[in-house]
């Protein structure tokens, strides 16, 4: 029988055979999963404890808090009572009728900027006919400087009285407040950090002009949408307000009498006060007025002493889908002593 010849297999060609061999005996690789990376955001909040006279209270501790969100308690996760630096805007009406009150302004407000520490942070902001932001998170030797040289914006067309209207006591119809709390709402962020927004204004807003229906359409028009943007922004809303004589709306009516007119009614409220105050309320900020400068000096003592005793706070939310539009989920701060009342932010908007 003739043999068969002989074939030499190479070496690299017997280590791919062997290897094809073992490989039938392992296991299938597994199917590879993707991974999904899941954040949970805290939900930080800035709490200022106080007795039911206003006094602040000081040297609670943790355990002495309960967080709800929603009607759930939360576990606080994050609790800290040393000061932090502060980011504070100052937010200027510049309008002309704020014109006799600003020099008081400028100077009160350069005595706050004064008392800071080196590492807070400040931004000025003006409005009038228009927005204008003079200077973006600088130190307080820088922030002064822009505060000195604040200078009101005078109207184009005041309106003189006569004997048939009474005319307006400052002239002023180009002040655009809704437009400015906007600006800032959008263009500071405080969820990480604390920012407060301290604004001097007599919350008169004329952008729709002095007609009462005008003033609530433009009030409710733009209120529902401001209220959510300082939802989103986080910051702390402090309005101090200058209880100006300017009249907004019509007089009522006069009633005629026997040799004199005796006028029914009283002037209309300002919708942008009442919005003021919300606002104040919902973002866990405070509203003050004044009328002389000793008031507003005592304002700005008050905002400033909350600002500096706040608690610090944090927890993390219920896991969510984040899909659909985004829900408003309400905050609660408890304080397990007698007598005592938290203020903070009344909730956030968040996934369902």
């Amino acid at each position: 029988m003739k043999d068969l010849p002989y074939r030499q297999t190479h070496p690299r060609q017997l280590i791919f055979a062997l290897a094809l061999m073992f490989a039938a005996f392992l296991p299938a690789p597994a199917q590879q999963v993707e991974t999904i990376k899941v954040e949970t955001r805290l939900v930080n909040l800035n709490v200022v404890a106080v007795d039911r006279t206003g006094r602040r209270l000081s040297g609670l501790k943790r355990e002495d808090f309960e967080v709800y969100e929603d009607g759930v308690r939360q576990e606080i996760t994050h609790f800290a009572t040393e000061e932090e630096p502060l980011r504070l805007v100052l937010l200027f009406d510049t309008s002309i009728s704020m014109e006799a009150v600003l020099p008081a302004v400028r100077q009160e407000a350069a005595r706050l900027v004064a008392g800071l520490r080196a590492q807070d942070e400040i931004s000025i902001v003006t409005f009038a006919s228009r927005v204008q932001m003079l200077a973006r998170w600088v130190n307080k030797t820088e922030a002064a400087a822009e505060i000195e040289r604040l200078h009101s914006e005078p109207h184009t067309s005041p309106v003189p009285a006569t004997i048939a209207r009474p005319g307006y006591n400052v002239g002023d119809g180009n002040t655009y407040m809704y437009e400015a709390l906007k600006y800032i709402f959008e263009n500071i962020r405080g969820d990480e950090d604390k920012v407060a927004v301290i604004m001097f204004s007599d919350g008169v807003d004329t952008g729709a002009g002095r007609s009462m229906e005008r003033i609530k359409e433009r009030a409710d028009a733009l209120g529902k949408e401001l209220k959510w943007l300082a939802q989103e922004s986080w910051a702390l809303v402090y309005p101090i307000r200058y209880k100006t004589r300017q009249m907004i709306g019509e007089l009522p009516k006069p009633a005629w009498r026997p040799a004199r007119a005796i006028v029914i009614g009283s002037e209309p409220k300002n919708p942008g006060i009442e919005f003021l105050e919300k606002i104040a309320g919902e973002t866990g900020g405070a509203s003050f007025e004044f009328q002389t400068q000793q008031d507003l000096a005592a304002a700005l003592e008050k905002t400033f002493a909350d600002l500096r005793s706040q608690y610090s706070m944090a927890y993390r939310p219920p896991q969510r889908k984040d899909e659909g539009e985004n829900v408003f989920h309400r905050i609660k701060v408890r304080i397990n002593r007698p007598d005592a009342v938290a203020r903070t932010r009344v909730g956030y908007y968040g996934p369902k």
